[in-house]
């Protein structure tokens, strides 16, 4: 598992391909299904941002984004940089920075991240040739 060096990058910004009412209703559904869904947790923790305030909190990140994504913010980010809910997070913060897309090289938030050392450095120096 990478470290952290609890720069937040990772919950300043999170982005979803549901608009937060497509989220609720994602996670009213599989509630009352008794399914497990990343969406109970996003309908609870995740907060809607503009693409201004996401410019704010995560400006390389935010600009990677195509403009019309919905973008979300977590409250489960303290204020150490650690997140409160780190052992339950859902897999779309696993997958931070890529969620559904393939691995790439891309510059992150912040350089100096165990994340960015751990796992885009690893897949760098592993990626075949094309």
């Amino acid at each position: 598992m990478p470290s952290c060096n609890k720069c937040g990058a990772c919950c300043r910004v999170l982005t979803l391909p549901q608009s937060p009412d497509e989220v609720r209703q994602i996670a009213a559904v599989t509630s009352i299904l008794g399914m497990p869904s990343d969406h109970r947790f996003a309908a609870e923790h995740w907060h809607p941002l503009t693409r201004a305030e996401a410019m704010q909190r995560n400006p390389l990140y935010t600009m990677q984004l195509k403009p019309d994504a919905y973008l979300y913010r977590c409250d489960m980010l303290g204020d150490d940089g650690l997140c409160k809910a780190h052992e339950t997070r859902p897999s779309v913060c696993r997958g931070y920075p890529w969620y559904d897309e393939p691995p790439r090289d891309m510059p992150l938030a912040d350089p100096d991240c165990d994340f960015y050392e751990d796992v885009v450095m690893e897949f760098v120096v592993r990626r075949p040739e094309m």
